[in-house]
């Protein structure tokens, strides 16, 4: 019985065997390869296939980063390799990994690209759905895909070994044992970032592909995050403007503006000389060291070996260059070709330009100046007339062989003097007066001329010319006589008649002419004065004839003639409206000689003139010099004065009525009214005189007498002067 149990088991053991182990084998040989998958969310499902005697297991399990990973040599799965940062847009779609191209990024950049090169090591499998989560520095912060919050809080597997300044990056590709990915960080460098090295670590999650039983797999590595900093390279003109025709030496600074070391610096003058502005040609980077538009010339070096230039640091490149007569007063261009080694230590050229100012030519190197009165030279027609001019040398350069020449733009004018000057050597600030003598022609009267003043020098070397247009105007010339002066009396009244005549060459306009003072003018002022006397004196003479005292000639002192004012009436004194003191009773009378309007004066054409003079017969006869004012406008309006003098005879004229009745007594003169205030005046005092005598002559005779009492005589004449 027992041996019969055994067997039976045996038989039943055998078979339940079969039937577990058979559906696992079928199940095996059906799904030959084994699947794996890992979600986006930090979950890994594996599929195990069955066959080759294993059953099909499905496996979920969450990611859980360790706290520390040792990368020795039984290690294998993704370990950092490089980080750099790369040009915005770069992403897992255009992997760089075999060709990167590191970008100089410096503080402030803003959104920024940061790759970080994995190697698949030490595996025999391929790895798969990467993600990472790198810790950021202090002065970073994610941006972009690489701040997605919902993707941070799925992968809180992470959480444990991370700060919360984390940047997101995803690989969904498959590596190959002993690959290299790149996977790229979107993160934004602000101001406050610092240029160096950081040290930071990623969490790498990933999935081993064709392990039975897989899991997700995490990895915790240290990664060289790096801000390199950036290297900005500017150039500036040290020197200021440059003149025209002289080496000039110039300098140029070439400025570091960036946040990091430029090293192995080389700068090189490519172009030189084009306006700037303008698009020159450097095919292949040749050297143009003298340009045929500008003719501006290197005349020194033109590469410099500078090595370092720090940040924020500047260095200085020197050298000689001579600019033309074209180049000046204008911007010149000078562009720099400057090869560097970057913060990443690359080879990198770049291109900048400067300029430089190129100082104009002084306006009047040479200047030429008129020298006259006015500001334009007036010449007068058919005369000999100086044209003076200056040359002076103000520019700062000694100028030779200086040729000065002179020539008019009118064929009615010619120059009678020199027209060319030469001058050997002229130093700074030295001038020299030319003159020569011009002749115009009558034709050119009341027109405009020129002549046109050439200089040619030499100034530093190079040939220069000056001109100085000067423009002249042509006058007649109007040139006055007097003649045939002779005094005629006509009805009471004496003129000094004449000629005038313009032996010049154009009309005197707005001619007036007038007597100025002469010996004939002293003369009949001394005449008058005389007259004046007399008449005073006669005056007097008649008052001393009616018994009058001697005190009554103080009427003669106030003679202002042509005042006009009532007298006083004492003792003549009010007598104001004619004579006057002395001589001026002559301009008591109707004044001076009054101004004489002429009008033009033709040339060659008398015209006469007269002129009314009172007292002219009070003078002795004889010859007399005159003078005469006379005030005329040339072609110009410009007024003239010019005084003529000439010679008169005066002789002895008869006297009409009228002149006799000039020349009466004084008392004549004297106004009816004032006469007659004057004889009552003197009647009364002659009245007053007698019978005071009277009564001196009856006291006389009272005293000769005995009886009489002496104190009644002389009560009886007071009481009879009383009466009186």
């Amino acid at each position: 019985m027992s041996s019969t149990k055994s067997t039976i088991k045996k038989l039943f053991g055998q078979r339940m065997t079969t039937k577990i182990s058979v559906p696992i084998l079928i199940a095996m040989l059906l799904i030959p390869t084994m699947l794996a998958s890992f979600d986006a969310y930090g979950q890994v499902v594996t599929v195990v296939p069955s066959g080759n005697g294993h059953l099909a297991i499905t496996q979920t399990q969450d990611c859980f980063a360790p706290l520390t990973t040792v990368l020795d040599a039984t290690y294998s799965g993704p370990v950092v390799v490089d980080s750099y940062w790369v040009d915005q847009g770069t992403s897992t779609d255009t992997d760089i990994t075999s060709n990167p191209v590191k970008k100089e990024i410096g503080p402030g950049e803003g959104p920024s690209v940061f790759a970080v090169v994995f190697n698949n090591r030490g595996s025999v499998y391929p790895i798969t759905s990467v993600t990472a989560f790198l810790n950021l520095p202090s002065g970073f912060a994610p941006t972009g895909e690489s701040a997605n919050p919902q993707l941070l809080q799925k992968y809180n597997q992470a959480s444990r070994v991370t700060t919360n300044n984390v940047a997101l990056g995803n690989y969904y590709g498959q590596v190959a044992p002993g690959a290299s990915f790149t996977m790229y960080f979107n993160i934004n460098v602000l101001p406050t970032a610092k240029v160096g090295t950081f040290s930071t670590t990623v969490v790498a999650n990933y999935v081993q592909v064709g392990v039975v039983g897989q899991q997700c797999t995490s990895a915790l590595l240290n990664v060289p995050f790096v801000l390199p900093g950036k290297v900005v390279l500017d150039a500036s003109p040290v020197t200021s403007d440059l003149v025209p025709q002289s080496k000039d030496p110039i300098s140029i600074e070439i400025d570091n503006k960036g946040s990091a070391d430029a090293t192995g610096v080389v700068a090189t003058i490519v172009n030189l000389g084009n306006s700037k502005g303008s698009t020159g040609s450097n095919s292949g980077g040749s050297v143009v060291l003298q340009s045929s538009t500008t003719q501006l010339v290197n005349l020194g070096p033109n590469t410099f070996n500078l090595g370092t230039i720090p940040a924020k640091s500047k260095a200085v490149i020197s050298t000689t260059v001579y600019p033309s007569t074209a180049a000046s007063g204008s911007t010149q261009e000078v562009q720099l070709q400057i090869n560097y080694q970057n913060a990443w230590g690359k080879l990198s050229t770049t291109n900048v330009s400067t300029g430089l100012v190129i100082a104009p030519n002084p306006p009047q190197s040479l200047s030429l100046s008129y020298l006259g009165n006015t500001t334009t030279p007036v010449i007068t027609a058919a005369l000999l007339d100086d044209l003076d001019f200056a040359v002076e040398n103000n520019s700062t350069n000694p100028m030779s062989n200086i040729v000065i020449s002179l020539v008019p733009q009118s064929t009615s004018v010619s120059i009678v003097g020199p027209s060319t000057w030469t001058i050997q050597n002229m130093s700074s600030g030295d001038r020299q007066v030319l003159n020569t003598k011009v002749y115009a022609a009558n034709t050119l009267i009341n027109t405009p001329t020129s002549f046109t003043l050439t200089a040619n020098y030499i100034s530093k070397g190079q040939a220069q010319t000056n001109s100085l247009t000067l423009g002249t105007f042509v006058v007649g010339d109007i040139k006055l006589q007097i003649y045939d002066l002779s005094v005629t009396s006509l009805g009471g009244t004496s003129t000094l008649a004449g000629n005038l005549l313009n032996q010049g060459s154009t009309t005197g306009l707005y001619t007036t002419i007038q007597l100025a003072p002469s010996q004939l003018i002293d003369a009949m002022r001394t005449a008058r004065l005389a007259n004046s006397t007399n008449d005073q004196q006669s005056f007097q003479s008649a008052q001393a004839d009616q018994g009058s005292p001697a005190t009554g000639s103080q009427g003669g002192q106030n003679f202002q003639g042509g005042q006009g004012s009532g007298g006083s009436g004492n003792g003549g004194q009010g007598f104001q409206g004619r004579g006057g003191q002395g001589g001026q009773g002559f301009q008591g009378r109707g004044g001076g000689p009054s101004q004489q309007f002429i009008g033009d004066l033709s040339p060659d054409s008398p015209i006469p003139f007269s002129i009314p003079i009172r007292g002219i017969n009070l003078l002795t006869p004889g010859m007399y010099q005159v003078a005469f004012k006379v005030t005329y406008a040339d072609d110009l309006k410009n007024f003239h004065n010019v005084v003529l003098n000439g010679t008169v005879a005066i002789s002895k004229v008869p006297q009409t009525a009228n002149q006799r009745n000039q020349q009466t007594s004084i008392f004549e003169q004297i106004p009816l009214p004032v006469m007659g205030v004057a004889g009552a005046g003197i009647a009364a005092a002659v009245v007053f005189l007698v019978r005071r005598k009277k009564s001196r002559s009856k006291k006389l005779q009272l005293l000769t007498k005995g009886d009489t009492d002496i104190v009644s005589i002389f009560d009886g004449v007071k009481k009879k002067d009383n009466e009186s």
